[in-house]
């Protein structure tokens, strides 16, 4: 019977992957299958991908729209950082879970098959990636738990978790640990999840090519490469397939600000929460969210921007408060839901070196990352590109698929290996990983976006969900 291992290396860029840096990655990548035009969602940022790579569904049809959003029914004076649990907790409104879709887990168990989640990353992404492990009675372990019976079970198997740190790689270690000597040897799900959050945390913490985000990224690969070891000595070996992806990429900040700040500089009340004398709320973010008392207020900001250098493209959730040609749709990239943003402000990023030769920069509004940390989130072609890799088992060795495909599609494919047809997913199978006849090119397309700017993309057939590739300069 087939079972699957996915291995998430949270932010990785495909263009790092290398026999030097990502050995087994890069040996496991030449043994598999690669897909060349892999993406993410947008924005392109951790805890909108986690619940779209589960649900197989992007922001539009899951409602996590962004790491941090403004939910007036949750939490009307203040923002909300999906990576806290509390903060997803109040989303959900008295509910399981704030998403709108069944996740991965819950499509296996009605199947009779089992899931169970390793997690390096922050709590909130855990809750996430597998939202109804209690009703399941599932396993599900975050480095940020310190209570509860899966937590007992680890510390007392295990020991303790390591602090956290930047780089994270202590924690990216334990976690690895985990899935090896306890949840494989002993739960023996149909599909693991491991996710590691480096290279994310040295990313941003240190840059891109920083000799310690460097170790950093070796560590995650030693730790695939323990991994793909236990795999192959396995006496079903030849049945469990291996995925490997990332959940974005990154660019260089350069140019970091604060948009509240900026907006009220231009006489604008913008704050963190709708509170009294607030008309505009700010998300900080590499896309931050705008969300407006009055939606008369949206061609005023919209004219401010137009007039700022770092400023790229304008979307709406509802591009009729704005003159024609203003905005463009949110619904275009499969993001309107009812909790998005009024408009959402992308940066108007450069194709050209960082100071590390990567290609890649973009002004960027997060607090706590430096001015030269990687950073994700918008729309630049490197925040986009994903990893993603799948050997043994039933996949196809030594290939390079073509197919156009983003994170809604890997679940999908997990099912379809596993002979179960998913309801509700947005998603579809990659089926250029199993068979070489069924890949293809996908349709290329250009779409003229606000102030000049054009964005690159694809489809993989005709009248197909758009995936975008790229924003550059028109």
């Amino acid at each position: 019977m087939p079972r699957f291992i996915m291995v998430a290396l949270d932010g990785l860029r495909p263009d790092l992957v290398s026999a030097e840096t990502t050995p087994h990655l890069a040996a496991l990548t030449a043994a598999g299958t690669r897909f060349a035009n892999a993406r993410s969602v947008f924005p392109s940022e951790t805890r909108v991908a986690t619940p779209s790579l589960v649900t197989g569904c992007r922001p539009g049809g899951h409602g996590m729209v962004a790491n941090t959003l403004f939910d007036a029914q949750a939490a009307p004076d203040r923002l909300l950082r999906t990576k806290l649990a509390a903060d997803v907790e109040a989303m959900a409104l008295g509910g399981e879970t704030p998403m709108e879709r069944a996740s991965l887990a819950e499509h296996l168990a009605q199947a009779g098959r089992s899931f169970a989640l390793v997690s390096a990353g922050t709590q909130g992404a855990a809750r996430l990636l597998h939202p109804v492990a209690p009703r399941l009675g599932s396993f599900r372990w975050n480095v940020e738990d310190t209570q509860g019976e899966t937590f007992e079970e680890v510390r007392a198997s295990l020991g303790a978790t390591p602090p956290a740190g930047v780089p994270n790689t202590a924690r990216v270690e334990f976690a690895g640990r985990v899935l090896l000597e306890h949840v494989l040897p002993l739960q023996r799900p149909d599909v693991a999840l491991l996710w590691l959050s480096e290279p994310d945390v040295a990313f941003h913490y240190r840059g891109l090519r920083h000799e310690e985000t460097l170790e950093a990224l070796k560590a995650a690969d030693a730790v695939l490469g323990r991994v793909v070891a236990w795999r192959d000595a396995q006496p079903d070996a030849a049945e469990i397939g291996i995925i490997v992806l990332s959940d974005h990429g990154h660019v260089t900040g350069k140019g970091k600000l604060s948009l509240r700040e900026e907006l009220c500089r231009a006489g604008f009340a913008a704050g963190t929460g709708m509170g009294e004398g607030v008309d505009v709320v700010v998300a900080p973010a590499a896309a931050p969210g705008l969300w407006l008392r009055d939606k008369s207020l949206a061609p005023q900001i919209a004219e401010f921007l137009a007039g700022q250098p770092w400023a790229g493209p304008l979307l709406a959730r509802d591009p009729a408060i704005l003159p024609e040609g203003q905005a463009a749709p949110l619904a275009l990239l499969g993001s309107a839901h009812r909790r998005s943003a009024d408009l959402v402000v992308t940066f108007a990023g450069d194709e050209g070196p960082d100071h590390w030769g990567l290609p890649g920069t973009a002004p960027f509004d997060t607090a706590d990352v430096p001015e030269g940390g990687g950073m994700h989130g918008g729309l630049h072609r490197s925040e986009l590109a994903t990893v993603l890799v799948m050997q043994g088992g039933p996949f196809r060795g030594g290939a390079v698929a073509q197919s156009a495909a983003d994170l809604t599609d890997i679940a999908p494919t997990v099912l379809h290996a596993l002979g179960i047809t998913p309801q509700g997913m947005e998603g579809r199978p990659l089926l250029g990983a199993f068979d070489a006849g069924a890949d293809a090119e996908p349709l290329r397309e250009i779409v003229a976006m606000p102030r000049g700017f054009l964005l690159h993309g694809m489809r993989a057939e005709a009248g197909g969900r758009f995936y975008p590739t790229g924003l550059v300069r028109g």
